[in-house]
């Protein structure tokens, strides 16, 4: 009894501290009631899974390879092709901000995948695929000429999800344990017994082996897209100190739905959440070399019989957030948009289409943003951030403010790789506007300011 009093006073102390601290910061550099941000945070793009095609969940027991509680509009899930990218780009290009730039989706990509290589001749031979490469099964003519286009377009602005989605060695543990793990392997399907526990940053994994596979993730991201990743957003929602402690020695700053976290070192239920609570809460202040970008709008028409309502949830919530001086963050996974079943994932881009539209319409209408110029915003007022082949340079401030473009990130002419080599462009940027650097065919940088921002 005496142990449980301590604890709880020790508790209402933190609680107390907490509430201090927040109190007294931090301070944003912008007034997103003004700015009206909407982010569109995508996972699993890149994900080989759940299944390659209709095809492979023929004769397949489901209940033996997961029994439990697995999400019915997953059992549809699958790789991306061009057609889906390429229909998806159709959608955001179609709406505007108030700055004349479209809805641009943030596509958080998984960029490895297991390989069961030789596994019809018999024991498994794993090979890992690191992007833009995958499994067999998986292989996707068209998708990364559909993917360049639509970041060409200023549609789609890749971050890191992470390397797997689950932990490789526990897949290859499951793989063969049972007929069903075993017909699931040969037809390329993901899902293994404990899967929903088989957390990619789980707690039993080695501080080692997450360095060596962060740091493969980016060289394939680097690789892949042209720039290192600015925002992660852990598999399933799961990490930890260590993770984060991870990330930021490297370079990775920006981390997303923290309010949202599942920490395998805290306690379960009531003690777990208020620790929880006083967590993300003490992290934000204290942590000054993190941003933590929250989501606080859902947006998931597969997972509801009434996607309609899903929308108008969505729209309120929008509002909310700009109420309460926040960004707009939209939480939104890969499988709203593409699906075994064709249904869901048209469903899915008509209802983007009535929340993109509904926005676009509202006057002020909002701006649409990545995370690496919230990030770059909340911190200093301004930001200045790659979009297609021009750079976006904001003032959100409420002073006129010098904006500094690195050179490396200046644009090249086109048909020209960026190369770093110029000097840094200053640029004398009004309160609330927004100008945009595009380079001539000379290599020239040519300003202009978008008329309303």
């Amino acid at each position: 009894m005496r142990g449980l009093k301590i604890l709880t006073a020790g508790i209402i102390a933190l609680i107390l501290v907490t509430l201090t601290l927040v109190a007294g910061g931090p301070r944003r550099a912008v007034d997103w009631r003004d700015l009206r941000a909407v982010v569109l945070h995508s996972d699993d793009w890149g994900f080989a899974g759940f299944a390659p095609d209709a095809a492979a969940w023929q004769g397949v027991d489901r209940e033996a390879l997961d029994p439990g509680r697995f999400p019915d509009a997953y059992w549809g899930s699958t790789l991306e092709d061009g057609a889906a990218v390429s229909d998806l780009a159709d959608v955001l290009f179609s709406f505007r901000g108030r700055d004349g730039l479209p809805a641009v989706l943030q596509p958080n990509y998984i960029l490895f995948s297991l390989d069961a290589a030789g596994t019809e001749a018999g024991a498994p031979t794993w090979l890992r695929r690191e992007l833009p490469a995958f499994p067999a099964a998986y292989r996707r003519p068209g998708l990364w000429a559909a993917v360049a286009a639509a970041r060409e377009r200023g549609v789609w602005h890749p971050e890191l999800h992470g390397a797997w989605h689950y932990d490789p060695s526990l897949r290859r543990l499951r793989a063969e344990e049972s007929p069903a793990a075993a017909m699931a392997l040969v037809r390329g399907i993901t899902l293994f017994r404990d899967a929903q526990s088989a957390k990619e940053l789980g707690p039993w994994r080695s501080q080692e082996d997450l360095a060596v596979e962060l740091d493969a993730c980016f060289r394939v991201f680097t690789a892949m897209f042209g720039q290192r990743p600015v925002s992660i957003i852990a598999p399933d929602y799961t990490w930890s100190g260590r993770n984060e402690a991870l990330w930021t020695a490297r370079g990775l700053r920006v981390i997303q739905a923290k309010r949202e976290q599942r920490n395998p070192d805290l306690p379960p239920g009531r003690l777990g959440r208020m620790l929880k609570w006083l967590d993300r809460h003490v992290s934000i202040v204290s942590r000054p070399d993190r941003t933590f970008i929250e989501r606080n709008c859902r947006f998931e028409p597969a997972q509801n019989d009434d996607p309609t309502a899903v929308t108008r949830r969505c729209l309120a919530a929008v509002g909310r957030a700009w109420a309460a001086g926040e960004p707009a963050v939209i939480e939104t996974h890969r499988v709203n948009f593409v699906h075994l079943d064709q249904a869901v994932a048209a469903r899915g881009r008509r209802e983007l289409a009535s929340l993109l539209g509904d926005l676009a319409q509202r006057d002020p209408g909002p701006l649409f943003m990545s995370d690496a110029e919230v990030a770059q915003l909340d911190r200093r007022g301004v930001s200045a951030v790659v979009r297609s082949n021009l750079v976006v340079v904001r003032n959100g401030s409420h002073a006129r403010r010098i904006v500094t473009v690195p050179a490396a990130i200046l644009p090249a002419p086109a048909g020209e790789a960026r190369t770093g080599t110029r000097d840094p462009l200053i640029i004398a940027v009004p309160a609330g506007a927004t100008f945009l650097v595009i380079a001539d065919d000379k290599g020239r940088h040519i300003i202009t300011r978008k008329p309303r921002s």
